[in-house]
C-alpha cells in the first residue's frame, strides 16, 4: 500500500510509494441498478460486482489504487451511487472514478466525493501519472473530449516529460471490429491520438465501455480495453448480443522502466 496520500495545490493527488512498480486493479462498467429498477439485460450487476471485489480481496491485496473507469450506474440517482459506495466499501485500497456515458458527473462527484471516493484528474505514483479523462457527453452515448479537456491532457503531458503517463477514458478511442458498439465510441479519437503521438512518454491508454477483452499496440502505446463487472458484449458483433464469458477486471503493473505487465481475471461463481 502507498505511505502517504496528498493533493497539492494543482490537483495532483500524489501517492508516495518508496520505489517499486505500481500495482493498479481497473474495474469498470458496474452498471448499478437503483432499488427496485429492472435488471440490466436480467443480469445483476450488484451480486456480479460484490464477487469481483470478494476476488479482489482475497487475492489482490498488494494492489495500489483501483481505477473505476466509467458507467458506475446503471440510471443516474444518487441511491445507485449510494449502493455502490457501498459496495466498495470492504476495499482497503484507495478507489479513484471517472465517468462513463450512464453516468452523471455532477452527482457521481457529490456522492462518491461524500464516501471517501477520489475523482483526481491526475494521479501521481512512483515513476508513473495516471491521467484520468472525462469523455462525457450529456444526453448521449457516445463520447468526446471537450476543448478544455484535450487542453489539459496536451499540458500534463507535456509538464511531465520523464515521467512514464497511463491514461484513462471511458469510452473506446479506436474501432473494435463491432459496428453498434463503433458508434458509440469516442468521436474525436484523430485530436486525442495526435497530442498522443506528440509524447514518447505516453504507455498505455486503458478504457471501458466495450464490455470486452481488447489490446491493441499503436505506435508503441497499449490500447487496452477491458471487460464489464457484470454481463459482456459479444465480440465483432453486428448488433447488440451478450457474450457468455464471467464478470472481470484487469490487473496492471506499472514497471520502474515504463514496461506494463497487464491481464484480464474472469471472476466465476
Amino acid at each position: 500500500m502507498f505511505d502517504s496520500k496528498e493533493k497539492n495545490e494543482k490537483g495532483t493527488v500524489v501517492l508516495i510509494k518508496p520505489g517499486g512498480s505500481i500495482k493498479i486493479i481497473q474495474i469498470t462498467d458496474t452498471h448499478i441498478i437503483d432499488d427496485d429498477a429492472p435488471l440490466f439485460s436480467g443480469f445483476d450487476t450488484s451480486v456480479s460486482l460484490l464477487q469481483v471485489i470478494d476476488n479482489i480481496r482475497e487475492n489482490e491485496s498488494d494492489a495500489d489504487l483501483i481505477l473505476l473507469t466509467g458507467d458506475l450506474i446503471h440510471e443516474a440517482t444518487k441511491t445507485s451511487y449510494h449502493k455502490l459506495s457501498e459496495h466498495l466499501s470492504t476495499l482497503s485500497i484507495p478507489v479513484f472514478c471517472l465517468p462513463g456515458n450512464h453516468d452523471d458527473p455532477e452527482i457521481l462527484n457529490e456522492i462518491m466525493t461524500m464516501n471517501g471516493y477520489g475523482l483526481g484528474k491526475v494521479i501521481k505514483a512512483g515513476q508513473w501519472l495516471i491521467i484520468l479523462l472525462d469523455t462525457c457527453v450529456k444526453g448521449e452515448h457516445r463520447g468526446e473530449l471537450s476543448n478544455s479537456e484535450l487542453e489539459f491532457l496536451e499540458t500534463t503531458l507535456a509538464s511531465h516529460a520523464n515521467t512514464h503517463c497511463l491514461i484513462a477514458l471511458h469510452h473506446h478511442p479506436v474501432p473494435i471490429n463491432s459496428p453498434w458498439m463503433d458508434a458509440m465510441s469516442l468521436t474525436n479519437t484523430k485530436e486525442l491520438l495526435s497530442i498522443i503521438d506528440k509524447f514518447d512518454h505516453v504507455r498505455a491508454l486503458v478504457w471501458g465501455h466495450i464490455h470486452q477483452e481488447f489490446e491493441l499496440l499503436r505506435n508503441n502505446v497499449r490500447l487496452l480495453g477491458t471487460p464489464s463487472t457484470c454481463l459482456q458484449f459479444k465480440p465483432e458483433s453486428d448488433v447488440y448480443a451478450v457474450d457468455d464469458k464471467p464478470p472481470a477486471y484487469r490487473k496492471l503493473e506499472l514497471l520502474e522502466d515504463g514496461n506494463i505487465k497487464t491481464e484480464v481475471v474472469y471472476v466465476l461463481e
